[in-house]
């Protein structure tokens, strides 16, 4: 009953900030759209917690519960020795020789690959939580959905503003499609990377709009940024460009995709040659690595979903000539023949939908809406792009492809969205809710 009471609490408390908070006001769209989706959001938290607790059982391996299992260890500190609490959970200090016994309880402390991801950002989140949440886990999971709605929400704006009336299409695209629905809804890396991702979206659009500098939108850019470098660090090394290009992209006269290939050539250049720097390892290496690292993971868990792939040698020849297979894998697994469970059937409907999808929107392309085409928007497709063969290059396990896909899918798909024009693309549906909310 205490957890009920709380994750209700919360739920209505955040159905509250929705209507309240600026992010969530969008030309066109009534707040009770967004705040119907949070609400689907938490279905989909429900869906994942039933799957997890009735079909997949074992929660070493349980995505939603890894991080909140190891955060136990943390929170239990407390209670007999408070200085190590504050020094697991801070940082400060968390490398004493006797905050070790901790660490070895916890499953998931050394995956610290930080150049990928780095999971102790995630287990101090949920040690800092339970200090209100009285040890239930569902008041977790539903601040994470608020906080990925958020997210969402930034990404929303972003390309609203880039390629308007196209609400409906873009409302399924960035909240509805399954992959987004159920990894951004619960107490995983997805959920806080995609907040991370949409608030520096809107915190960059804002400070673009203010057009000054002032302490609150420098700090607004900064924590989104210092999130996804702590969360999924190349996540950030990516979207640089496509920040870049949408302070400039205005006052830049050549051809626009000239300018993008440019930008994201010289800057992919660059950061290839400080990669060594900062991790010790040239790109390929780290890239090879990576996917060994998977291969062994399958190995041990005796991964079902397991796809061979052409193994990455660590050269940029291997690299390049793997790219065009790497986006076409994350863009089509997994297919029906893959299916084996409940999770991979949904994605494989999710493909088909996407798939047809893309099609549809391929034989309506509009000449006026090329040359139109926003430069931002071709960063972006860039962004989802680089995404996907990055996955692609990674993971031969298509549950993690599944996942790790999720932060580029909106916008390959908007890219094609924004080239094409469909009657059934464009906001009439929720202007008419609109309506019939005002009468």
């Amino acid at each position: 009953m205490l957890e009920i009471a709380l994750s209700l609490a919360c739920i209505f408390f955040a159905i509250y900030l929705i209507g309240r908070w600026k992010i969530f006001h969008v030309d066109g769209v009534p707040v009770r759209v967004f705040q119907l989706l949070f609400i689907t959001k938490i279905a989909a938290a429900i869906l994942l917690y039933i799957i997890y607790t009735r079909f997949y059982t074992e929660r070493a391996y349980a995505d939603i519960f890894r991080y909140y299992d190891d955060s136990a260890v943390i929170y239990n500190s407390l209670f007999t020795h408070p200085g190590h609490y504050f020094a697991m959970l801070t940082g400060i200090g968390s490398d004493a020789p006797e905050l070790q016994t901790y660490y070895d309880t916890m499953l998931n402390w050394y995956n610290t690959d930080l150049v990928f991801n780095d999971s102790r950002t995630m287990i101090r989140i949920n040690a800092f939580l339970r200090l209100f949440s009285m040890g239930t886990y569902f008041p977790h999971a539903v601040l994470m959905c608020f906080l990925a709605m958020t997210g969402l929400t930034g990404i929303f704006r972003w390309l609203h503003r880039m390629a308007p009336d196209r609400e409906l299409l873009l409302t399924v695209v960035v909240y509805l499609l399954p992959s987004t629905l159920l990894w951004t809804s619960g107490m995983i890396k997805e959920a806080f990377l995609v907040f991370a991702l949409g608030s520096l979206f809107y915190q960059i659009e804002c400070w673009k709009n203010s057009g000054r500098v002032h302490v609150r939108t420098v700090a607004g850019v900064l924590f989104p940024v210092l999130i996804l470098l702590t969360v999924k660090a190349y996540v950030f090394f990516l979207i640089a460009p496509v920040i870049l290009i949408y302070a400039v992209s205005e006052k830049v006269k050549m051809n626009k995709w000239v300018f993008n290939l440019l930008v994201f050539g010289v800057y992919l250049s660059l950061l290839s040659l400080v990669a060594p720097m900062i991790t010790g390892r040239e790109v390929p290496e780290l890239i090879a690595n990576k996917q060994a690292e998977f291969y062994h993971v399958a190995s041990r868990e005796q991964a079902k979903s397991l796809v061979e792939i052409e193994r990455i040698q660590p050269e940029w020849s291997s690299l390049f000539r793997t790219a065009p297979g790497a986006f076409f894998r994350s863009l089509v697994l997994p297919m029906p023949w893959h299916a084996h469970n409940i999770l991979m059937w949904f994605s494989v409907a999710e493909n088909l939908f996407i798939l047809a999808l893309l099609l549809l929107m391929i034989f309506s392309v509009k000449r006026k809406f090329v040359e139109g085409l926003n430069s931002t928007v071709i960063a972006l497709f860039f962004f989802g792009s680089f995404v996907f063969i990055l996955s692609g290059w990674v993971t031969p396990i298509i549950g993690a492809l599944v996942r790790y896909k999720v932060p580029g899918l909106p916008f390959v798909i908007y890219f094609f969205a924004a080239l094409s024009w469909r009657k059934w693309m464009s906001g009439k549906m929720l202007s008419l809710y609109h309506s019939e909310i005002k009468s």
